[in-house]
C-alpha cells in the first residue's frame, strides 16, 4: 500500500461516482466529458456549475454515509461483494471470424 498512485479516469459523471472511486483507493478522478458538455453548451460558466455541482453531490453523499471528510472515506462504504456481476467479457467479432480468410505469412503458404 502507498507505493503507487491510483487515478480512476471514465464513467465519472456525479458526486457518487466520486465518493465510490475515493473509497476503493483513488486519489484523482477524471471528469473529462461532464467538463467538454459544460463547456461547449455554457462557456467558462458551465465549468464552473458543473464543479459546483459535483461537489454539493459529494458533500451530500458524504453527509449520508456519515464521513465527515475525505480522509474518513473508507472502502467500508462501498458494497463490492457484487463486483464480478458487473464485468462484462470482450465481445466476439464473429464478422471478422467468420468473412475474412486469416492472412499467414508466406512460408506457411
Amino acid at each position: 500500500p502507498g507505493q503507487f498512485s491510483v487515478f480512476v479516469d471514465g464513467g465519472i459523471r456525479r458526486g457518487a461516482d466520486i465518493f465510490k472511486a475515493v473509497a476503493l483507493g483513488a486519489e484523482a478522478c477524471g471528469v473529462g466529458r461532464p467538463v467538454l458538455y459544460s463547456l461547449a453548451s455554457y462557456g467558462d460558466k458551465g465549468i464552473v456549475r458543473m464543479v459546483h455541482m459535483l461537489q454539493d453531490e459529494l458533500t451530500m453523499v458524504m453527509r449520508l454515509s456519515g464521513t465527515p471528510n475525505i480522509d474518513s472515506i473508507t472502502s467500508e462504504h462501498v458494497i463490492t461483494t457484487n463486483l464480478a456481476d458487473h464485468i462484462v467479457p470482450v465481445p466476439c467479432d464473429k464478422l471478422m471470424q467468420n468473412v475474412y480468410m486469416p492472412l499467414f505469412p508466406a512460408a506457411r503458404l
